[in-house]
């Protein structure tokens, strides 16, 4: 898995804080310590459009009547599959702490 936050692939059986559940839940990246998680919104289409594709498809499969629904319900529905995974990817919920840095020493040098 790769984090967003600090860029190193990690394997995800290092992960060993989680929260949340369901579609919410963020794992704690083992390197720099950062927050991700996904976005409900896009798992949700992404979810619904798997769905509803399958079942507009086994439709047309066994009831061949209602081919003009059917059809044009089953590709919107693929479209929006597509696009949302293609979306889909983690995001930093919340970024690690920055340490604080003296670099008084580093100033003097220029002034």
């Amino acid at each position: 898995m790769l984090c967003t936050h600090c860029h190193q692939a990690f394997n995800v059986a290092k992960v060993e804080n989680h929260r949340g559940k369901g579609l919410k839940a963020q794992i704690q990246c083992p390197l720099c310590e950062a927050w991700l998680g996904r976005n409900p919104i896009l798992t949700r289409l992404k979810i619904m459009g798997f769905y509803v594709g399958a079942s507009a498809l086994a439709t047309y499969y066994w009831a061949p009547e209602y081919k003009a629904i059917a059809i044009p319900v089953s590709i919107l529905s693929i479209i929006t599959l597509l696009v949302s995974h293609l979306m889909d990817h983690l995001k930093v919920i919340e970024a690690p702490m920055a340490p604080e840095v003296n670099n008084d020493e580093h100033l003097r040098k220029y002034r």
